[in-house]
């Protein structure tokens, strides 16, 4: 039996996700000590790197966005591991934080926008259509892939050489990992590879019937309540999970767990993740979607209450479970809860109004980082994300139930 090209499109999607996401968001945690003891800083100083990391995503996504629809994707792709390298390079020859702010800020967002979630989730979107969200679930998959080999691959570098070695061998990890690969396989479209399209592309005549093709207006989107609810449903547990991700390792270095171990708790993190998101998206189609909003919540909440106390390590595996298990939720549950509302017509407009927002949840790294340098503990920290979680979780049940879509 052939295998659709697309798959192989989808698995180079998963490669240069898995590299992008593992190094800027999963490992970025391993930096902290060594940063903050070379240049004599607070983590809440170096935690900026991290935040303005984020916001580039938010700032440079549509123009990308219209880029890919526009350009070859292959050589974006392409440039984007080049520049994500090159970022990390400069990175071990820095003499100031300010240095690696900056080029968290411009060359590494810069490259993870290009060759990260938003470049593989529109070629999944090209080159499928009667298997697109099944693809694009796919496709995501590479983030959590990246989040359970790369950090132990960061704290062994950091544990067997100086950190500045460890960013130079990851530099060249990062191109020869994505630059090869994605100029041999990517290519924009089937259509623009002279390839037919997958076997199930026709659109349903049911999803016609039910309106989930229809068109929305900017003005129209702004106008529907289910829009703002979704941003009070999703930016608060965002904003912890940014918040723990973030400093995990000096939070475990605080409570004595070595960095191996917390490596392993990232990889928790992202094999919860992984498999959340396969639940989650099989039940989303059968199951009102604010239960499921309340069942992925409790987790990461309750994990969070553990963590006001000195949990000991089995438990904060047992924790880090818990967190990945929402993380990974809410992110498909706003996938779902989109296209339940708004269809796949305007399936991308909705997400890019929605990413300014969200990136507001990278101010959790340092506010995590700037209350523990005030008072001592992340425990403050961990209370306001709590009562925001509840806040939001009450917000939920304002969201329209399966019959009230349209």
């Amino acid at each position: 039996m052939k295998i659709y090209y697309g798959w192989y499109v989808v698995a180079v999607a998963m490669l240069f996700q898995a590299v992008t996401f593992g190094l800027g968001s999963y490992s970025f945690t391993f930096w902290v000590e060594s940063w903050t003891s070379e240049f004599s800083a607070d983590r809440a100083d170096v935690m900026v790197a991290t935040t303005l990391f984020t916001v580039a995503l938010g700032v440079m996504g549509p123009a990308a966005g219209w880029a890919f629809d526009r350009v070859s994707m292959r050589l974006l792709i392409c440039c984007g591991g080049l520049v994500y390298a090159l970022g990390l390079a400069l990175i071990s020859v820095s003499t100031a934080l300010w240095q690696i702010i900056a080029i968290y800020a411009v060359l590494l967002g810069m490259g993870f926008t290009l060759a990260g979630s938003l470049a593989g989730q529109t070629l999944a979107a090209k080159w499928f259509r009667g298997k697109r969200g099944f693809a694009i679930g796919i496709v995501s998959i590479g983030s959590s892939i990246g989040g359970f080999l790369l950090p132990p691959m960061v704290a062994f570098l950091i544990g067997e050489y100086d950190w500045r070695t460890a960013q130079r061998i990851l530099a060249v990890f990062t191109a020869a990992a994505i630059i090869p690969l994605a100029w041999l396989i990517i290519r924009n479209s089937p259509e623009a590879a002279g390839i037919d399209p997958d076997p199930e592309s026709d659109i349903s005549r049911q999803a016609v019937a039910d309106g989930l093709h229809r068109s929305w207006t900017y003005p129209q989107i702004a106008r529907e309540r289910t829009f703002w609810l979704l941003i009070v449903a999703i930016l608060p547990p965002a904003l912890a999970f940014a918040g723990i991700m973030a400093n995990l390792r000096p939070y475990t270095a605080d409570i004595g767990i070595t960095p191996q171990q917390s490596a392993t708790l990232m990889s928790a993190i992202a094999i919860s993740m992984f498999a959340s998101k396969f639940g989650i998206g099989a039940l989303a189609d059968r199951v009102d979607l604010r239960f499921l909003y309340w069942a992925a919540a409790l987790p990461m909440i309750a994990a969070m209450a553990l963590m006001l106390g000195t949990p000991s390590y089995p438990l904060m595996l047992v924790m880090a479970t818990m967190i990945g298990f929402t993380g990974g939720s809410h992110m498909a549950l706003m996938g779902a809860i989109v296209g339940a509302r708004f269809g796949p017509a305007s399936f991308g407009k909705v997400i890019g109004l929605l990413l300014p927002f969200l990136t507001l949840s990278a101010t959790g790294a340092v506010i995590s980082a700037w209350i523990r340098d005030s008072t001592g503990s992340y425990d403050l920290a961990h209370e306001v994300y709590i009562g925001l979680a509840l806040i939001a979780a009450a917000g939920v049940y304002f969201l329209p139930t399966a019959k009230k879509r349209t």
